[in-house]
């Protein structure tokens, strides 16, 4: 009697240690994503600022309402150059991997774990495939 639960316990115990790589692969993927976010935040506080700070200029009254329209078209174009280069300068003071190190190990860990669960996932599905049907 003992015998036989000691053979089902062997039996049950590598399930009982069976991770769910599809679960901790979102895991590692949301901390991927936090991580992302919180190395991106500088820049976008920086590009907003910028934003805020850069005119879209204004239209004299006098214009007729074509020649308005075109100046504002034309300021309009400018107003983008304008903060796409202040996102890039705000990139190049804080860059995704050159802040504080331990930031950029965690989102390259966190990343690497999410690409190795999902390979580990994706063995063991294939693993368990059935041809019968």
């Amino acid at each position: 009697m003992s015998g036989e639960i000691w053979e089902t316990s062997i039996v049950a115990l590598p399930n009982r240690f069976a991770l769910d790589w599809r679960r901790l692969m979102r895991w590692c993927l949301l901390g991927t994503a936090i991580m992302f976010l919180w190395l991106m935040a500088p820049v976008v506080k920086c590009t907003f600022t910028a934003f805020q700070a850069t005119p879209l200029g204004e239209v004299d009254q006098d214009l007729a309402p074509s020649q308005a329209d075109a100046e504002r078209v034309e300021q309009g174009q400018g107003f983008v150059a304008k903060v796409t280069t202040a996102a890039k300068v705000c990139y190049q003071q804080t860059p995704l991997l050159g802040q504080e190190s331990w930031k950029g190990n965690l989102l390259l860990a966190f990343a690497a774990a999410t690409v190795i669960t999902w390979a580990l996932r994706r063995w063991e599905a294939r693993r368990r495939k059935t041809f019968d049907g």
